[in-house]
């Protein structure tokens, strides 16, 4: 009697993430790791820099238009914005699609507020610099460049109503 081609495919894939499991280079990000400067290109062809925030907190969201999670996570997104602006909130959105003026017309459709890094300077950051291996993901990141939250996959802290609760929890009071 053969096994089910299911099981088949389960015994390998396990196999094989027992003998290729990530070093330490590999590894996703985790709180409290530091993030090395990056340079990236916003949809309009300006270039900056990671460093460019030095001082304020910054949050990393890492999505595509075809990616459906990654979409419904804008509303809170836009709520984060108004929100804690004034409490030195930046979100840079990392999008990471081929065709840059498809994910312009979406950023325009859906009124994103917020800076936009475009393909191909967000997939160095993914591939090279943070190993993102999930759609989608965001990066808490403090004043000097320290990871204080990751959520990839859907999971919280970073997702849905957790981001405005995270939020209000790690970033200092606002003005009075």
């Amino acid at each position: 009697m053969t096994p089910p081609r299911c099981l088949i495919l389960l015994a390998l894939v396990g196999g094989l993430a027992l003998v290729s499991s990530p070093s330490a280079a590999e590894q996703e990000p985790h709180a409290g790791d530091q993030v090395a400067d990056f340079a990236f290109t916003d949809f309009a062809g300006n270039k900056h820099h990671l460093s460019d925030f030095a001082g304020q907190y910054v949050l990393l969201d890492f999505w595509a238009n075809w990616c459906q999670p990654c979409l419904n996570e804008v509303p809170d997104l836009k709520q984060a914005v108004e929100r804690f602006r004034s409490r030195s909130l930046m979100i840079i959105g990392m999008n990471s699609d081929k065709n840059l003026e498809k994910a312009q017309r979406l950023v325009q459709e859906k009124s994103f507020s917020w800076l936009q890094s475009s393909s191909p300077s967000t997939n160095q950051v993914i591939h090279h610099v943070l190993k993102i291996k999930w759609y989608p993901t965001l990066i808490l990141l403090g004043p000097q460049g320290k990871i204080l939250a990751v959520s990839s996959g859907e999971k919280p802290p970073l997702y849905g109503a957790s981001l405005l609760k995270t939020l209000e929890q790690m970033l200092p009071p606002g003005p009075h």
